[in-house]
């Protein structure tokens, strides 16, 4: 399974993921976490009508995952995007350089 990498801050103890700084409090310093890449799909949306540069993957679903450790991220979801259910478990497929973590249905 590809990585994921968390920050957990120094000051104020909480999870990000991808932050040079805390999202929460504004703090520089804090630990490097790996994630598990488990999640559960708080919401969603069905993108029709893409961008430009992603118009031939339409449709495809961009969505909020709950990780385990905490963390929410937004982030794409693969598989057909009719199929998707809220609160439906995720795992991490995939970190994409040009559209960032791509999650699928566990």
């Amino acid at each position: 399974m590809p990585a994921l990498a968390g920050r957990r801050c120094a000051e104020c103890g909480r999870l990000s993921v991808a932050a040079s700084a805390c999202p929460f409090c504004g703090a520089v310093g804090g630990q490097s976490v790996e994630l598990s890449g488990r999640g559960r799909l708080q919401s969603f949306t069905i993108i029709r009508i893409a961008p430009a540069r992603y118009a031939a993957e339409a449709p495809y679903a961009v969505g909020l995952v709950a990780l385990d450790e905490g963390a929410t991220i937004t982030a794409r979801v693969s598989g057909a995007p009719e199929s998707l259910t809220l609160g439906q478990a995720v795992t991490l497929a995939s970190v994409d350089a040009r559209c960032g973590p791509v999650f699928q249905p566990a």
